[in-house]
């Protein structure tokens, strides 16, 4: 009688624990929805003032450049607030920062130059959306947008062992720490990594003062299925 007594409550620890390891991780879920939907919000009006200002001072010079950022920018909103918070492949979080990219270049003329290295092999391979925007618009935004001379940002990407790393550098140096934050952007590209894929994942930054900052993502990519490989149908 206690026997069974003592492994109907030690089953029923067990199940409240499940429950309520459950509901954590279903709150946990909805704190870094609510927090994209955030990062979301707060990109915008910033990138929207910068990119109309821009607009508005060559639009009497340049007509034909003003409507083709304009037609960047529509595209640019459009699928911001289309976008899944859920898996995208590579190939289209780049789609997504080439508007981004080419207002911002218009923005500062030859004083930002941008360059993407990754092999377009690995555009099928899926990563949190809103991975690598958040991340380039803080290179912009802290970084080289403080430089007098040229700034210069690289994107570049590689896969071994089956985990993709990704790489942001800027020729800034301008990388400055703060306490319990690393900015909103890359702290929830870093968090939502980590609670998908595990703690050896995530995004880790170096620096070497006034020479470049390296931002580096990492995270899992499971191999293409082989199995109907060489199969007709």
């Amino acid at each position: 009688m206690n026997i069974n007594r003592t492994l109907g409550e030690g089953i029923a620890r067990l199940l409240s624990n499940q429950i309520l390891y459950g509901r954590f991780e279903q709150q946990q879920n909805l704190l870094t929805q609510a927090e994209l939907k955030l990062l979301q919000a707060q990109v915008n009006p910033h990138f929207l003032f910068n990119a109309l200002n821009t607009i508005s001072a060559i639009i009497k010079r340049d007509p034909d450049m003003s409507k083709q950022l304009l037609q960047q920018l529509s595209q640019f909103l459009r699928i911001n607030l289309k976008r899944t918070t859920g898996l995208v492949t590579l190939g289209d979080e780049l789609d997504h920062i080439a508007s981004y990219l080419t207002i911002e270049k218009a923005r500062f003329i030859d004083k930002l130059q941008v360059s993407i290295a990754i092999p377009e092999s690995l555009y099928h391979c899926k990563v949190p959306a809103f991975t690598l925007q958040p991340i380039i618009e803080n290179a912009v935004k802290h970084g080289t947008s403080h430089m007098i001379e040229q700034g210069q940002i690289k994107v570049t990407g590689k896969l071994e062992n089956n985990v993709l790393e990704l790489e942001v550098i800027d020729n800034a140096g301008l990388y400055h720490p703060i306490e319990g934050s690393e900015g909103l952007g890359m702290n929830l590209v870093h968090k939502r990594i980590q609670n998908l894929f595990g703690e050896q994942y995530g995004v880790t930054v170096t620096c070497e003062p006034d020479e470049l900052t390296r931002v580096t993502i990492r995270l899992p990519i499971e191999s293409p299925d082989t199995s109907t490989m060489g199969t007709g149908t």
